[in-house]
């Protein structure tokens, strides 16, 4: 044994441990893991199937959350003119004779079908729908249709907070509603669409005056043609804290 050494030693070599088994040839080499394309195959179809999952999952969630109000509502303007049993299978649907919230019967009696949310949102304290639509017929045909947007007034009952004053004379005549609303600043809480393709908007918000300290509301009106282009916009003070105050009337 000493002999073993002193000879490793003697040429500089590494020394090979003796009682190390030696492997060589093909089964001395290491074994390499072996790719497998059926399994590699399987685990993107199933990083695309999760993919596509998460994305269903969102957008589900999604329209959830989001008001669709306002897409009824403009489905069943197309709708203007035809049947109502009709109309409301193009546009998905199904109109009701009363609301589930009584202060909303109590505010509205003159339609023939109802549509509304069903979540719900409370205004000073009222509970509301976030949305609701009424529509109109002559004939059992379909004339107008009417959404309000009540979740607007939920943060505030006088409407959106602004800074100051928006003069409505500012905004340019011809422009479609999306250019006027991201030009005010404001969503709409009422939008009417009457035979003829017209739509009406109403805005509603209020600001602290200057001077006064006191909030002010005001609503600006919005009217556009068959063109979908603006044809006029006005606005209105609203003393609702003096209608609020004022003594009922013998």
């Amino acid at each position: 044994m000493d002999e073993y050494f002193n000879e490793g030693l003697a040429e500089q070599k590494e020394i090979e441990n003796p009682f190390e088994i030696q492997q060589t040839g093909k089964k001395g080499k290491k074994n390499r893991k072996k790719s497998h394309p059926k399994l590699k195959r399987f685990l993107v179809i199933l990083a695309v199937a999760a993919v596509l999952a998460a994305a269903l999952f969102v957008f589900i969630l999604v329209s959830r959350v989001k008001n669709d109000g306002a897409r009824y509502a403009r489905k069943l303007s197309e709708q203007i003119g035809v049947q109502i049993g009709d109309a409301q299978k193009k546009a998905d649907v199904t109109l009701v004779a009363n609301s589930a919230y009584p202060t909303l019967n109590s505010l509205f009696a003159s339609y023939q079908g109802m549509f509304e949310s069903k979540k719900s949102c409370r205004i000073s304290g009222v509970k509301m729908p976030e949305w609701a639509i009424f529509c109109n017929t002559d004939a059992e045909e379909l004339t107008n249709i009417t959404y309000y947007n009540y979740a607007v007034l939920e943060k505030n009952v006088f409407g959106t907070n602004r800074k100051s004053y928006i003069d409505p004379n500012l905004v340019p005549l011809s422009i479609s509603p999306e250019e006027a609303e991201e030009y005010l600043n404001l969503k709409p809480y009422l939008v009417q669409y009457l035979q003829g393709k017209t739509v009406l908007r109403e805005y509603r918000y209020c600001y602290k005056d200057g001077d006064s300290g006191d909030n002010v509301a005001y609503v600006i009106t919005a009217v556009w043609d068959e063109n979908n282009q603006l044809t006029s916009i006005t606005d209105n003070r609203k003393n609702y804290i003096g209608t609020l105050l004022a003594s009922p009337q013998n």
